[in-house]
């Protein structure tokens, strides 16, 4: 015997939460399903997730929409200035938030703050489902249905959301292919103290091995994320932490001080991964599960929650049945395209940029960085990106409720 939900979510974290939020206060049964435990999600020491994530202003403002920010906002920073330059050359991007009248240009917020923060708003419907640990090991899709298999009793629903990841079971699973493209790089992720107050100020500085970001926290501590060809990689994450350190400190240079101690460090390796489709019958992919980019700009998890608003309006406009669903599928997957492309396309070129090699490229970078502090359309331009409503008319992106149809 199965159990039967309207819509299911796989994939508890950030993505699927937050989708799970914006449809809690439709009629629908929902069910939020997730592999690990909660224990694995709520870690302590060693197991705690020490990241941070970087919102963009409408993350921000969708989190105030679904009522969830009041609680996330306790432990938020904002970033409030933005200092982009390149190692060794002339020219500096720099940018204050107050020129352009503007609470920030986004958010830093713990991350098991933020997943606390979904899981504690989510206990208040009783339309949602939260169902851990479940791993599913099977599909079956049908025209009109879809049932999961996995560790108890089936789970049938009406629509199935995969928020699963870039390694997404269910899309691998449905067989849907994906084009990937392998930078060769390697992500290494922690927080650093500094000496000087950083003054809500996120730095993007490009070196020769690789782009590093420094984004503030509370206190004297910064967030970074350091982006290297693997080799160097590897052979920097071996080292101790006081060598770590004094890698980190001449590639970013004095701007905020010295830097003294280091927490725990992650590296991951780096590719562009996209999903030839969006939809396949019931099934819709969001988040990673349907792209995966790299971090520069911190564009990735802001891109999924775009997915998370154009979805979400859809269906909660959709409320009084899914009949039909199958061709507004197809619309919000058509609809995401652009938004998809040139977010892609900006990490993609960002990221070859200023970290090609080429004599020419590399001398010019400095001018063009020198020119986008300097005309205030081509400034206008990164805000607007940065911000995260590049295209999107969404309520929800705009800090407004959902509307029915």
């Amino acid at each position: 015997m199965s159990r039967h939900y309207d819509i299911a979510i796989v994939g508890g974290g950030f993505v699927g939460g937050t989708l799970a939020c914006a449809l809690a206060a439709t009629s629908r049964r929902i069910a939020l399903i997730e592999s690990k435990p909660v224990s694995s999600v709520n870690g302590t020491g060693r197991n705690r997730d020490e990241r941070s994530i970087a919102l963009a202003l409408a993350s921000k403002k969708m989190f105030d929409a679904l009522g969830v920010w009041e609680q996330i906002g306790l432990h938020s920073i904002a970033i409030r200035k933005i200092h982009i330059s390149d190692r060794g050359r002339f020219g500096a991007m720099r940018m204050d938030c107050r020129n352009h009248e503007s609470e920030g240009f986004g958010y830093m917020v713990p991350a098991e703050k933020l997943i606390l923060s979904l899981q504690e708003h989510l206990r208040r419907y009783e339309n949602i489902h939260c169902i851990r640990p479940y791993k599913v090991s099977d599909i079956e899709s049908h025209a009109d249905r879809v049932i999961l298999h996995g560790e108890g009793e089936p789970i049938q629903t009406d629509l199935l959301i995969a928020a699963d990841g870039t390694n997404s079971f269910i899309r691998n699973k449905l067989g849907i292919p994906t084009n990937e493209k392998k930078y060769h790089q390697t992500a290494i992720v922690g927080n650093v103290s500094v000496d000087d107050d950083h003054q809500f100020t996120a730095y993007e500085r490009f070196t020769r091995e690789g782009p590093l970001t420094l984004l503030p926290h509370a206190g004297n501590n910064c967030g970074f994320v350091w982006v290297l060809p693997d080799n160097i990689a590897r052979e920097l994450v071996a080292r101790s932490d006081e060598d770590f350190l004094l890698q980190l400190q001449q590639a970013f240079g004095y701007r905020l001080g010295y830097f003294s101690g280091i927490g725990k460090r992650f590296a991951y390796p780096l590719s562009l991964l996209v999903s030839h489709r969006r939809t396949q019958g019931r099934v819709v992919l969001i988040g990673n599960a349907a792209q995966t980019l790299h971090p520069i700009g911190a564009q990735s998890l802001n891109l999924a929650m775009r997915d998370v608003a154009e979805l979400s309006e859809m269906l909660h406009a959709s409320q009084d049945g899914l009949d039909g669903i199958d061709e507004k599928l197809c619309a919000y997957a058509s609809g995401r395209q652009s938004d998809i492309k040139r977010t892609i396309r900006l990490t993609d070129i960002f990221n070859f940029l200023f970290t090609t090699n080429d004599l020419v490229l590399s001398r010019t970078r400095g001018i063009g960085l020198a020119l986008l502090g300097a005309i205030p359309v081509l400034e206008n331009i990164v805000l607007r990106q940065s911000s995260g409503v590049p295209s999107s008319v969404a309520n929800l992106l705009q800090g407004k409720p959902l509307q029915s149809a």
